[in-house]
């Protein structure tokens, strides 16, 4: 592991959590490093197929460790790229709220059906990656649905605190 230098300012809790950031950024950069060897060495299209699923979400893992420690530099610092961002309060609270819900039914909706297209797949399991797709599509689901209950709460708690 690089000795990671962190910038003068941050308390001692967030030169630890920007030195553990940072160190993980580098194992999962081994990590993305190996995939694309077993993608790249595999002479079965399936395994290349699942493998790439896996790289683009270790990249996107990447970039979002990259915004954390970007979020604590930050805070001595103006760092290259972009940030995790703070909560603050939306100017149209009310419409985003109604979106949000909107957008969270849809996505409920969507776990049904995506529940519905399982059942019709069980038996191509052991002879298609489909079964995987739609199984990986219902995960994307429950996180899409967490995101948005989060995003629900955080504006239906600012609207609360602006009715006082």
């Amino acid at each position: 592991m690089t000795n990671v230098a962190t910038p003068p300012g941050l308390s001692v809790w967030e030169a630890d959590l920007l030195r553990h950031l940072t160190e993980h950024m580098e194992q999962e950069g081994a990590l993305l490093s190996e995939y694309r060897k077993l993608a790249e060495s595999s002479d079965a299209d399936y395994v290349t197929y699942c493998v790439e699923l896996i790289v683009e979400d270790e990249i996107r893992h990447h970039r979002l460790f990259t915004e954390l420690a970007n979020a604590i530099r930050s805070i001595v610092e103006h760092p290259d790229g972009l940030a995790v961002p703070l909560i603050r309060n939306a100017t149209n609270a009310d419409e985003l709220l109604d979106a949000t819900r909107e957008l969270l039914a849809r996505e409920r909706s969507d776990e049904q059906e995506l529940k519905r297209l399982s059942r019709q797949l069980r038996d191509l399991r052991g002879t298609s990656v489909w079964p995987l797709l739609v199984e990986l599509m219902q995960r994307d689901t429950e996180k899409h649905q967490g995101i948005l209950r989060f995003l629900e709460q955080q504006l239906s708690d600012q609207m609360k605190r602006t009715r006082r």
